[in-house]
């Protein structure tokens, strides 16, 4: 399959990279250093699943620069805030039976990709292994929970090929499966990132941690509750059929495999980059706004982070 990988960092390069790997010809766009990097030597991928040189890749800063124009699939791999312009780049390449698909964290990634390319076109992605990028043209898998799920929420979604993506990435070595529930998943895994993200960015402790320590557990059960309220007032069709279900699943199988990760969002922060918290927890509270659900854990999770992104560029601001 010809795909474009659109976001290319840390996530986006390991699909991209094991995909190309696999034989496929796969297109990245990212920033301009870690894309030159990769266009002068190649991609790496290190970390859990073993090192791979991926020579066979092709890396631009912008689209505009890609030589292939025709792309069965179009991976979204930005950050949720970068969501609608990405979308804006890439809307003139979707055809008719091209699939977007959103690896991204957060709400309102399937929302924006069916709104400008249709919901046929449209399929979603729970993706549950972390990756980071070490330098220019070399990135890390550093944690692995469990497979990535891909399925869209459309009645006429082109099920054939999403099976098809499916089992491409399954065989290019990232486990990867097919679901008709994907909205309950990503649900799901905003569960498991707004549990974890905020409070790992705020504290700056790994995951295993916060689980460990009775009070920030106390709040991660609270950002649980508040947030199940939330998706069974949406409607949701959920895994779990209740909090206590899926507190069993988030601390008996999704911290274990990643308790030593200390989230991406506080390597937003140090970093001095813009978070996703208002894709997650942020998310939550306006959501609880308009239904009427209280959101007060999410919501005092939200202010921190802010303020720590705000004090965090204060300080990497060159004083006069």
């Amino acid at each position: 399959m010809k795909i474009l990988v659109m976001g290319a960092g840390a996530l986006g390069s390991v699909f991209g990279g094991f995909l190309a790997a696999a034989g496929h010809e796969v297109t990245l766009v990212g920033r301009r250093a870690h894309m030159e990097a990769v266009a002068r030597g190649g991609l790496t991928v290190e970390g859990i699943w073993g090192h791979h040189a991926v020579s066979k890749v092709a890396a631009f800063p912008t689209i505009s620069q890609a030589k292939s124009r025709d792309f069965d699939v179009i991976l979204i791999t930005t950050k949720a805030h970068d969501t609608a312009a990405a979308l804006v780049q890439v809307r003139d390449l979707v055809k008719k039976d091209t699939l977007v698909v959103s690896l991204q964290n957060g709400l309102g990634n399937l929302e924006a990709i069916a709104a400008a390319v249709g919901p046929r076109r449209t399929v979603g992605g729970r993706v549950i292994f972390g990756a980071e990028l070490l330098h220019a043209g070399t990135v890390k898998v550093t944690v692995y929970a469990d497979k990535v799920l891909l399925g869209s929420p459309a009645k006429d979604a082109d099920k054939v090929a999403i099976r098809r993506l499916a089992k491409a990435i399954d065989v290019a070595h990232i486990p990867c499966d097919v679901t008709d529930t994907i909205e309950g998943y990503i649900w799901g895994k905003v569960l498991y990132n707004c549990s974890l993200n905020g409070l790992s960015a705020v504290l700056e402790l790994p995951y295993g941690k916060l689980a460990e320590e009775q009070h920030t557990r106390a709040i991660m059960n609270q950002v649980i509750d508040e947030g199940l309220a939330v998706a069974h007032k949406k409607a949701i069709n959920l895994p779990w059929g209740s909090a206590q279900e899926y507190r069993a699943a988030f601390y008996g199988a999704m911290v274990p495999p990643t308790a030593a990760h200390e989230s991406s969002m506080l390597q937003d922060i140090r970093r001095g980059k813009r978070t996703e918290i208002d894709a997650l927890n942020g998310a939550l509270v306006q959501l609880g706004q308009e239904l009427g659900v209280p959101t007060m854990a999410n919501w005092a999770i939200t202010e921190l982070v802010k303020a720590k992104e705000t004090l965090a560029r204060r300080a990497a601001s060159p004083r006069p």
